[in-house]
């Protein structure tokens, strides 16, 4: 049962769902005050409120009546692109980031990370997006984005996931914000569904399970494929697997390189010890920290000391 207006986030009262006329078709419920200023917009409302969507009345609200109404789309979403230092509207209604490249923010770096999963949004949550300055700590890096429905209080937002916890992020109309996270540690596992419009995440957390609706059809096993290695892991696990990734990578980058010239070679001499035991300070530091057992560090210790 809702117990909030779908557009203010105010607790309804008794006043509101007394005669049941304040319910929208998506089965959200209006406060009075609500419904006042929206029937003030579009007479037609008092007679016929029940086949129109939150998202029908949150655009009328916004545009006070003048300018046409916009509704969020499923399917024809123009991707996101950096270009001007504004937020441009399109006439697809979707959302374009851009900004000045010599004077980077942290926004515009949130920016940069969203446009590089490839997510689509409409422009109803910007307000949402540029929240997630506030939102994020200063060395999270964003890998998945959607926009939709958290179906255990009805609101709609954005779900975004960074390499440690899963958010769902809800600004409301009238100020205030809802934010309600999921470690990415205590996360079991992530599921994904499809429907004819749309698409359903599913977080399963022990004793919770929250389900998102998704407006785009394919947001879902974007998302889910985006955190699926992240999945059940601590930060220094995480911080383990990365590094042992540039190594690998560092590794296979010295196996096709050429034999270079002589003076370059003892170069690379020289800076090899020295690259050698930074890190092992870094397994020291993880073995400290118990992410590694005694076992775990001699082996990977062996390993780097070959290398000398």
């Amino acid at each position: 049962m809702n117990t909030e207006c779908a557009l203010c986030g105010t607790p309804l009262t008794s006043m509101d769902t007394l005669l049941g006329e304040n319910k929208l078709s998506d089965g959200g419920v209006l406060c009075n005050k609500c419904l006042n200023k929206a029937t003030n917009i579009n007479k037609d409302l008092v007679s016929d409120l029940g086949n129109y969507s939150i998202v029908q009345i949150r655009s009328m609200v916004l545009n006070e009546g003048g300018e046409p109404e916009m509704t969020i789309e499923t399917e024809s979403f123009e991707a996101i692109q950096i270009a001007q230092p504004r937020i441009v509207e399109t006439p697809s209604q979707s959302i374009q980031f851009t900004y000045t490249p010599d004077e980077p923010s942290r926004l515009d770096e949130i920016k940069d990370q969203i446009v590089a999963t490839g997510a689509k949004l409409s422009l109803f949550v910007n307000s949402e997006v540029e929240e997630l300055v506030n939102v994020l700590d200063e060395n999270e890096k964003l890998i998945a984005i959607a926009e939709g429905k958290y179906l255990h209080n009805n609101l709609e937002g954005i779900v975004v996931s960074t390499e440690r916890r899963i958010i769902f992020v809800d600004k409301k109309f009238f100020g205030g914000v809802f934010e309600n996270e999921f470690p990415l540690h205590k996360v079991s596992s992530v599921q994904h569904d499809t429907s004819l419009m749309s698409s359903t995440l599913k977080v399963y957390t022990p004793g919770f399970t929250a389900e998102f609706k998704l407006y785009i059809k394919s947001a879902a096993k974007n998302f889910h494929d985006a955190v699926q290695d992240y999945i059940g892991r601590s930060e220094d696990q995480i911080r383990l697997q990365q590094m042992q990734a540039q190594q690998q990578q560092q590794q296979q980058q010295q196996q096709v390189v050429q034999q270079p010239p002589k003076p370059q070679q003892n170069s690379e001499q020289k800076a090899a010890p020295s690259l050698i035991f930074e890190q092992l300070e870094r397994l020291g530091k993880l073995r400290e920290l118990g992410v590694l057992t005694e076992e775990e560090f001699a082996e990977q210790k062996k390993k780097l000391l070959d290398k000398l």
